[in-house]
């Protein structure tokens, strides 16, 4: 888990999705609208901090409705962010079914795809930043 030290790969991994994520925008493009041409309309963010909030302000006004925030320690943030509700892993039953999350932390994917899916998520409704950009 994370230490508060990143390495070179992770780096490099989160690197290589800003890098896609900002060539999108300066074509126009933005995860809202990618999201729309997945079949994407309602969405989670997966992680509040650095990457979860650019992309909710990235997604906020494309028509896809962003309806909560989730965390792995929500405790730390309040119970609201930007008028959103921000919910723990032990709050995800109420999501609506139709709902899919977006992992923010990129280079944890795998980990908290684990997490989602022993919390009976099902694993087409996760998604990360790089399988959007």
């Amino acid at each position: 888990m994370y230490n508060g030290i990143y390495n070179k790969e992770q780096y490099a991994y989160a690197y290589d999705t800003l890098i896609k994520w900002l060539a999108a925008r300066i074509q126009g493009g933005s995860l809202g609208k990618a999201m729309m041409e997945k079949g994407v309309e309602k969405v989670a963010v997966y992680g509040i901090n650095g990457l979860g909030e650019l992309a909710y302000q990235d997604i906020k006004d494309s028509g896809v409705e962003v309806t909560c925030f989730i965390d792995k320690n929500p405790g730390r943030y309040g119970s609201k962010k930007d008028g959103l509700a921000v919910l723990g892993l032990e709050q995800l039953e109420q999501l609506p079914d139709n709902t899919y999350i977006l992992v923010t932390p990129e280079y944890y994917f795998c980990e908290i795809m684990m997490d989602l899916s022993d919390r009976g998520i099902p694993l087409e409704r996760m998604i990360s930043l790089s399988m959007v950009v």
